[in-house]
């Protein structure tokens, strides 16, 4: 049994069918890094990002966010956005925020469903 519905084509065709705004989707992908940063702390931000976007989302009452991770191109085992966003999407911390069922896992992207049944109820 698999947590999430697996996406394929192209990902640009959830903008449209899902009616995505801009404000929807988070672009991870960020290029050059800022020496400053080191990689493990870049990879780090990745699941804070995910966590505000999703909760930012769910008071918004926005169904769908769409998160662009890109292919992976490392070895197994490897840190890299889109392992950072799956394991995010598979933890504890995600479950108030997401309905995993009706989550699209792509190779490219992570469009999430948004959970707002337990908001309305304690609002």
């Amino acid at each position: 049994m698999t947590m999430f519905q697996k996406g394929s084509g192209d990902w640009t065709q959830f903008r449209s069918t899902l009616n995505l705004a801009p404000h929807d989707e988070f672009d991870l992908h960020f290029g050059k890094r800022d020496r400053s940063t080191s990689y493990e702390d870049a990879m780090a931000e990745i699941t804070g990002i995910v966590e505000r976007g999703l909760c930012d989302a769910r008071q918004q009452g926005r169904p769908y966010v769409m998160f662009v991770h890109g292919n992976s191109t490392s070895r197994p085992g490897q840190t890299t956005a889109r392992s950072q966003v799956r394991n995010f999407m598979r933890s504890k911390a995600a479950t108030p925020l997401i309905e995993r069922k009706h989550c699209i896992e792509h190779q490219t992207v992570f469009v999430a469903k948004v959970r707002q049944d337990d908001l309305r109820a304690t609002s």
